[in-house]
């Protein structure tokens, strides 16, 4: 699941290990200079669910977050 939020792009997309689903995102930033997306964070994984819908919404919760506090 990709999206805008603020001043980001969030990418939640989760890892699917044989029927197992890990959370994880990655969060971009345009470069002032030439407007290239750069990548500002990357989650790890954040935790094993039973189905990609769940892992995406925690990775969206964990990325929201993340944004709110860094956010001006």
């Amino acid at each position: 699941m990709q999206f805008d939020y603020r001043e980001f792009y969030i990418d939640a997309s989760p890892r699917d290990e044989g029927g197992r689903y890990y959370a994880r995102a990655k969060i971009y930033r345009r470069a002032l200079v030439d407007g290239d997306a750069v990548e500002v964070k990357y989650s790890g994984d954040l935790g094993q669910y039973p189905s990609d819908a769940d892992a995406i919404e925690a990775a969206q919760h964990w990325a929201i977050q993340w944004c709110d506090n860094r956010s001006g």
